[in-house]
């Protein structure tokens, strides 16, 4: 009876380690988070240097690589 115990055990462990490292081992990659993507600088006079920041946020699971902006 203490083999059986013992036998199911390790079968139930067996079991939950596998499952843990298949959702482990499931990557998503970069994943980008821009809250406010576009802003609107209005009218802006000649000679001067506009500035906004865009929060961005990585919310995946591996490095995000920004390679090139392009204001339109």
């Amino acid at each position: 009876m203490h083999m059986k115990k013992a036998g199911m055990l390790t079968l139930v462990f067996a079991a939950m380690a596998t499952a843990i490292t298949g959702f482990a081992g499931e990557r998503q990659g970069p994943r980008i988070q821009v809250q406010v993507s576009t802003f609107d600088f209005g009218t802006v006079k000649q000679g001067t240097r506009p500035e906004h920041i865009f929060e961005i946020k990585n919310i995946g699971d591996e490095i995000l690589d920004i390679e090139r902006i392009q204001p339109t």
